[in-house]
């Protein structure tokens, strides 16, 4: 009985212990709770804040609406960021699409690298540089298509020295070496991230076309002051000797005519090649009666053909071919042909043919000067001739202005060296190319081919 009364006693003792801890764990849960709702409260109150400084950029969307409608006024506010997050993102694509409608325009290569040296932005133009072509994609090594020294050399001085930097130096670009003025400039990406910006003007052309007239009034002037000198040199010999002395007159009267002669031929030969190469002359692509083309060759070699015994030959015109073109430079083409096949052929043949262009004809020969197009209706003119025919070294200068292959010719006779490079500046006019077949010994063949319509 003690035992069961000791028992009681110690659970009437603990119950009070009880109740006074799960009053504690209630009065802190209930503080707990005071704390979070605070914490709470305070959250979105910060986070209205911040939303009712959006409400104005989406035109008031959040306006007239009760401060202690909590759900309501985040609504409006989400839904005012969401605004004007899309906005920015239309912006930025405005811009983004802006520039690169500026970059197509741009007729150099442009690229724009990250700070690792891979594309980020390039323009059509730029595509044409490297080795994949249009396939390339933005995010390429840089190192896969410019990995060049002189490209690395700017790149590193504009790193070190931290501004643009330019240079005229020679890159391999589309399978060969062109020479471009490359400039590079740091650009910054973002606040931390810095790239590269490389714009590339090929210069290649321009270099050439300024040599080509260099070289055109050096060699112009060097053929002008040959005869020149040899006319006043027979002068000043008339004027030593007297008109008495019936010999040396007679010979330097000779040799008066003769560079004379070579003058005329130059000055109209260098007409001829100026008004080939005028972009301003109107090309009349009309219905062409070779007939009366061929009827003026032999009015104007046919005399030099029978003196040389050398037979004029010309092809039958196939009934259904349709030749058109601008008759002038025709007949310019085939004057300066035929011109230089006699010139070169001491027996046999010149010959002068018209054929219609195959579209799948055999490839064209090695040894052609420009690649000849057989896309479309095109016609070509053919000249053979049965002379000394040109040496491989001399095949791809001979369309070069001033270029004479047989150069121990003298007088009017060694020609003036433009005649081919009139033929290559008509036919191009009318749209068409010039290629050249030859071996020495066995003769030559010169074709013409050009679209029967303009282009």
């Amino acid at each position: 009985m003690l035992h069961d009364g000791l028992n009681s006693g110690a659970v009437v003792a603990a119950a009070p212990s009880v109740v006074v801890v799960l009053l504690a764990l209630l009065v802190l849960s209930l503080i707990g709770l005071a704390i979070l709702w605070w914490n709470h409260r305070r959250f979105l109150t910060s986070v209205l804040t911040k939303l009712d400084a959006l409400q104005p950029t989406a035109g008031g969307a959040a306006s007239g609406t009760n401060t202690g409608d909590l759900e309501k006024k985040l609504s409006a506010g989400m839904g005012a960021l969401v605004d004007q997050v899309g906005r920015g993102q239309e912006e930025l694509g405005l811009v983004f699409a802006h520039l690169q409608t500026l970059l197509a325009q741009v007729r150099d290569p442009v690229i724009i690298t990250d700070e690792k040296m891979h594309v980020t932005l390039c323009n059509e133009k730029a595509q044409e540089v490297f080795p994949g072509g249009a396939k390339t994609r933005t995010g390429d090594p840089y190192t896969d298509f410019l990995a060049q020294v002189p490209v690395l050399e700017l790149i590193s001085g504009a790193r070190r020295e931290n501004r643009p930097v330019r240079d005229r130096v020679k890159l391999m670009m589309s399978g060969r070496v062109r020479t471009v003025d490359l400039g590079v400039a740091p650009v910054m990406l973002d606040r931390k991230r810095q790239g590269m910006l490389l714009v590339i003007q090929d210069q290649t052309e321009i270099i050439q076309n300024v040599q080509m007239k260099t070289d055109f009034v050096a060699n112009a002037s060097h053929e002008l002051r040959t005869p020149l000198a040899s006319i006043k040199a027979a002068v000043d010999t008339i004027a030593d000797t007297g008109m008495d002395d019936e010999s040396t007159l007679r010979r330097c009267m000779a040799i008066i005519d003769g560079h004379v002669l070579r003058l005329q031929l130059l000055v109209r030969d260098l007409l001829d090649l100026s008004r080939a190469e005028d972009p301003r002359s109107v090309i009349r692509m009309e219905p062409i009666d070779t007939a009366v083309l061929h009827d003026m060759i032999v009015e104007m070699f046919g005399h030099l053909a029978e003196q040389k015994h050398i037979e004029l030959r010309f092809a039958p015109v196939e009934p259904e071919l349709a030749i058109r073109g601008d008759e002038r430079l025709i007949m310019l083409v085939l004057k300066n042909l035929v011109d230089n096949s006699l010139k070169f052929t001491t027996s046999g043949f010149v010959s002068v043919g018209w054929r219609k262009a195959v579209a799948d004809g055999p490839a064209a020969p090695k040894t052609v000067h420009d690649a000849v197009s057989a896309a479309g209706t095109s016609v070509i003119l053919e000249v053979q001739d049965t002379g000394c025919g040109i040496a491989p070294e001399d095949r791809d200068r001979v369309f070069e202005r001033f270029y004479t292959v047989n150069r121990s010719r003298g007088g009017a006779d060694r020609g003036t060296g433009l005649g081919l490079a009139i033929v290559k500046h008509a036919v191009a006019a009318m749209g068409g190319t010039v290629s050249l077949e030859s071996q020495p010994g066995q003769g030559t063949t010169v074709r013409c081919q050009w679209p029967v319509s303009p282009r």
